[in-house]
Formats: C-alpha cells, structure tokens, sequence
C-alpha cells in the first residue's frame, strides 16, 4: 500500500503578512546586494481571473474594468499567466480580509485550490498606502528607477521635481505589449528599480523582470495614480476619463470600485 503524504499549508496569510518597513529592507537589501526581487500584486482583478472556476459572474463584472486593466486576451491566456506569477514572485501582495472581506476569502480560497502559499505575503496595497506618506520621497530619491504605464511619461516630471532620477519610462497600454516591455526592459541599462503601473500585465511583468535583469520590479499599481492625482484621485473617474479617450462611449457604464 502506497503511502501518501498531504502537507499542510496554512493559507491565513494574515498572520504572517510583511508590514511596509519590512518590505521595503528587503528591496533595500535586494538593491545593495544586486539581486532579482518582485513585488506582484494580486488585486480583485487578479483574483477574478485566477478563481478556479473561473467564474463567468466574475468575469462580467469585471467587463468594464478589462481593457482598462490591459486584457487584451482570453481569460483562460491571463490566469495561465498569473498562477505562474504568484508561483514565482518573491513577494506577493494580497487582500487581506480586514479590507475586503469577500476579496479575502476569494483570495484563500484561490490559494486553496492551487495548493499554493507564497513564502513571503504583504498587504496588495503596501505601496498604495506608503505613497501617502511624506517618507516615500526620501526613500525613493536616491535611487534610479524606470516608470512604465500608460501615464509614465506624466508621472516623470513629477519624480523628477522630488529629486528622483528617472533612466527611462516605457509605455504598457494592455496584455498585447507585454512582450515588447519585457524584451526592452531586460536591455543592459543603469537603473535599480522599475516601478509598472499597467493593471494586469504589471503583476505578469514584475516576477519576469526580477528574474532576468536581477533588479527590483515592483508592481506599483494605483500607487502612482495616488501621487500624481493626490487626495482627488478617483478610480472610476480615471476609467471614465480613460474609456472617453480611447474606447467608444456606449461601451462605458458608470461604477465604483476604490481600491
């Protein structure tokens, strides 16, 4: 008789989730010793496409939010691509329950199904809550970084007026340019950090990015949104502003979704 061993994981993550000071000695540390880590968000977006049933309720809910959020593939393409990022990320940022009860439970139960537990976990926004703080300047002003996603190139001037300096912005509109960010990314160059700001992708990229530059990616989401926008900043209003530019007006439909 065959002997089968089940391991255990415990998937209450908030037990043993990073706070921002540790988080962000061990981005210090990864510069110093110059070597690969990830910062991966996984956000509701991220959880709508990775629940296992892939849940079609799910799914339409987020229909209004997915060219925004740079889905330009098939649903079964982006949670193929995003267990392989929480597989391989060094840090995985996740909703903790205390935030957002369902998103919480959902982001367990993904793990769950997965039979998965990142060995180290941090809260999703870590960096959307360390951007309001007036320490995020002092940290981040002596280091060189590479903003990518679609404002970037608005976010440079601002980096640089805090003393900041910014190698490179790159733009990453959707899932499609994916590979184009990657392969001009991992091009020799004299940066330590890239911060990507590109909903879906950004959480694809960072892991990738960390692995063959052997620098920081961090996955900076709504983060930069918070700094250029301030107090004003608006999720939906940046939806709406963005679907006014480039999608069709009928396709828009008004909704609230903060974080």
């Amino acid at each position: 008789m065959e002997l089968v061993i089940v391991k255990y994981l415990n998937y209450n993550y908030e037990n043993h989730m990073l706070v921002t000071h540790q988080v962000l000695k061990l981005i210090d540390l990864a510069i110093f010793q110059k070597k690969g880590l990830s910062l991966a968000r996984f956000g509701i977006g991220e959880i709508t496409y990775l629940t296992s049933t892939a849940s079609t309720v799910l799914v339409q809910q987020f229909e209004r939010y997915k060219s925004y959020a740079g889905i330009t593939c098939s649903p079964e393409e982006i949670r193929r691509q995003l267990i392989q990022a929480l597989k391989n990320t060094d840090i995985a940022g996740l909703i903790p329950t205390s935030r957002l009860d369902f998103w919480g439970k959902a982001t367990k139960q993904v793990l769950q199904d997965l039979q998965f537990m990142p060995a180290k976990v941090c809260c999703a926004w870590v960096m959307h809550d360390f951007v309001r703080e007036r320490m995020f300047w002092e940290w981040i002003r002596n280091k060189k970084i590479v903003l990518v996603g679609r404002r970037s190139e608005h976010a440079k001037t601002l980096f640089q007026r805090h003393g900041v300096q910014v190698v490179d912005t790159i733009n990453l509109e959707g899932y499609k340019d994916l590979d184009k960010a990657q392969n001009y990314l991992v091009q020799p160059a004299d940066w330590e950090i890239v911060l990507i700001s590109a909903g879906i992708p950004a959480t694809i990229l960072v892991p990738r990015i960390a692995k063959t530059t052997g620098k920081v990616a961090i996955d900076f989401g709504h983060a930069l949104d918070i700094l250029l926008d301030g107090e004003n900043f608006n999720h939906s209003q940046r939806v709406q502003e963005w679907k006014h530019q480039y999608m069709d007006l009928d396709e828009y439909k008004s909704d609230d979704n903060p974080e």
